[in-house]
C-alpha cells in the first residue's frame, strides 16, 4: 500500500521569521546545510534520501529542494510546472526592478511565445559575438603590466562588466557612461535585496529599495535611447518590440548578471591554473593535446564541471499555485507535499553534487568528467533546466570559453604565435593559500563544513570567494 504524501520536513518555528530572514541572507549554504544536518539528525532513515527541507524565509513557508532528480522533476514535469509560478515567487523581490515584459518573470502560456522570439536573436548574438569578446579581454589583459599581482573575482567582474556593455549597448566599457551604468546597476541591487523592502524617500534618507527603483528609472531611460539610437545588437520594428528590447537590456546588463559571469570566470581560471591532477595544471594538460578538436572539448568539460560544482547563482524560485506532489526515489519514503502558496528553493549547490547522480564523486571536481563518457553524464543546474532556462547560457559558455583559449595563446597578439612553446596569458596561486571554504566551493576539498563555508563564500546575489583571491599574472601581449 503506498504511503500518503507528507509535507516537507523540518519546523519553521525553531527560528523566528526574522532570525530565518537573516541568516538566509548571510549564507544560503550554511541556511540550508545546517537546516538539512538537523532533520537528518532528527530523521536518520531519511539522511541519504535529499528529501525536501521546510524552511520560512521572508515569513513565506518554503520547501527547500537539494535533489537532482527532484529539481529536473520540477523543472520539466508538465503536470508540476503547470501548478508553479516565477511570477508570484519573484513578485517583491525583482518584479519592481525588471518590469514587464520580461521573461524571466513570465509563466506560460505567454513565456514560451516571447522565448521563442528571444532565443532567435540570442543565436545570432552569441554566433558574431567570439571576435569582439576576444579582442576585449586582450585589451583588457595588455592594460596590465606582465608580472601584476590581481584581485582575480574583481578582475573578472570588471572584464565582466565590459563585456556585457560592449556587447549589449555597443558601449566600450569604459568612460563615465560606463561608470553611471554600473553605478545605477548597483543601487538597483541593493534595492532588490535589502531586508527593509520599504520604499521610504525623504529630504534626508532614502531606503535602499527606493534608491534601487529610482536607478531602474534611470537605466530604462538610457536603455530606451540606445534602443531608439541602434546602439544595441537587437533591431525591432515598433514601439512594443523596442520595449520589449529595452527591457530585457536591464536585466542582461544587470549587476546580477555581470557578477554571474565574474563568478564563473573565476572560477573557471582557478580550476585552469592553480588546480593540479597529478602534478599538472589543467592549462599544462590542455596544451599538451595538439588537436584542437580534443583541446576544445577538454576545456569544454572543465567549464561544465565548473557550473556542476560552482554555479553563479545558487538557485531559483517557484511559487505553487495549487498543491503538488513530488515523487520519492524509494518506496519506504513517502512522497512530499507541497501545498498552495508555498515556495519552492530549488537549490542548484546541492542538486549538483547529489551522489545519487554524480556517484562517490559528486564533491569532488573531475576535469574530463564530461569527456567521452560511454553514457551521457547529467548536466549541471547553473542555468536551471527545462523551458525556463537562462537565456544567455550559451552566452556565458561562449565567453567561458574564449577566455580559456585566449589565455592559451589560440588567437592573435602574441610575440610568437607558436601557441605550443607557452600560453599567451598565464595565472600563478598556490592552492595552500585558499579557504577551506573557497576549496569547497570548486570541489577541490570535500565534506566542508557549513560554517567554514559561510566563513569563506558570499553566496547572494552570487557565490562570491568572501575575501580576495591575489593572483600573479604573466603575459607575452605587446603594448
Amino acid at each position: 500500500m503506498s504511503q500518503a504524501p507528507v509535507l516537507p520536513y523540518g519546523s519553521p518555528t525553531t527560528f523566528s521569521g526574522i532570525s530565518e530572514n537573516f541568516s538566509f541572507h548571510s549564507s544560503p549554504e550554511n541556511f540550508i546545510t545546517t537546516r538539512t544536518l538537523a532533520f537528518q539528525k532528527a530523521h536518520p532513515h531519511l539522511a541519504d534520501s535529499r528529501t525536501p527541507v521546510r524552511a520560512k524565509v521572508l515569513n513565506r513557508n518554503v520547501a527547500v529542494i537539494s535533489s537532482y532528480h527532484h529539481i529536473r522533476q520540477i523543472l520539466y514535469d508538465e503536470a508540476i510546472r503547470s501548478c508553479l509560478s516565477s511570477t508570484q515567487a519573484y513578485d517583491e523581490l525583482m518584479a519592481p526592478f525588471f518590469p514587464p515584459p520580461n521573461l524571466l518573470l513570465l509563466d506560460p502560456p505567454n513565456h514560451q511565445q516571447r522565448k521563442e522570439a528571444w532565443l532567435k536573436r540570442m543565436a545570432a548574438l552569441n554566433e558574431n559575438s567570439g571576435p569582439l569578446i576576444r579582442n576585449i579581454i586582450l585589451d583588457y589583459f595588455r592594460s596590465m603590466p606582465s608580472g601584476s599581482v590581481i584581485d582575480l573575482y574583481e578582475s573578472m567582474k570588471s572584464l565582466s562588466w565590459q563585456i556585457l556593455l560592449s556587447i549589449f549597448i555597443k558601449n566600450d566599457g569604459q568612460g563615465a557612461k560606463h561608470a553611471e551604468i554600473e553605478a545605477l546597476h548597483e543601487d538597483l541591487l541593493r534595492g532588490q535585496f535589502s531586508l527593509f523592502p520599504v520604499s521610504i524617500n525623504t529630504p534626508f534618507w532614502r531606503s535602499p529599495r527606493s534608491k534601487g527603483l529610482k536607478a531602474r528609472e534611470i537605466l530604462q531611460s538610457i536603455f530606451a535611447s540606445k534602443v531608439d539610437r541602434g546602439k544595441c545588437p537587437f533591431p525591432h520594428s515598433n514601439y512594443d518590440e523596442g520595449q520589449d528590447v529595452a527591457n530585457h537590456l536591464l536585466l542582461f546588463t544587470s549587476s546580477l548578471a555581470a557578477k554571474a559571469l565574474a563568478s564563473l570566470l573565476t572560477a573557471v581560471l582557478l580550476n585552469i591554473f592553480v588546480l593540479k591532477e597529478h602534478g599538472s595544471s589543467l592549462s599544462a594538460k590542455i596544451r599538451a593535446l595538439k588537436d584542437s578538436r580534443k583541446r576544445s572539448q577538454y576545456i569544454q568539460s572543465i567549464i561544465s564541471e565548473t557550473e556542476r560544482l560552482s554555479p553563479p547563482v545558487v538557485g531559483i524560485m517557484r511559487q505553487s499555485t495549487q498543491d503538488i506532489v513530488i515523487d520519492s526515489r524509494e518506496e519506504t519514503i513517502p512522497a512530499t507535499l507541497i501545498p498552495k502558496a508555498w515556495d519552492l528553493w530549488l537549490y542548484f549547490v546541492g542538486a549538483g553534487r547529489d551522489p545519487a547522480e554524480f556517484d562517490e564523486t559528486a564533491e569532488r571536481f573531475v576535469s574530463d568528467r564530461f569527456l567521452g563518457a560511454e553514457s551521457p553524464q547529467p548536466e549541471g543546474l547553473a542555468f536551471g533546466a527545462g523551458p525556463k532556462t537562462c537565456l544567455g547560457k550559451d552566452l556565458m559558455r561562449t565567453v567561458a570559453l574564449e577566455m580559456v583559449e585566449t589565455f592559451l595563446g589560440q588567437t592573435h597578439g602574441a610575440e610568437n604565435d607558436d601557441a605550443s612553446e607557452d600560453t599567451l596569458i598565464r595565472l600563478y596561486g598556490d592552492r595552500d593559500d585558499l579557504p577551506a571554504g573557497v576549496q569547497g566551493w570548486l570541489g577541490w576539498q570535500p565534506k566542508v563544513k557549513p560554517e567554514e563555508w559561510a566563513r569563506d563564500m558570499k553566496q547572494l546575489p552570487t557565490q562570491r570567494p568572501r575575501k580576495p583571491i591575489f593572483i600573479n599574472l604573466q603575459h607575452r601581449l605587446v603594448a
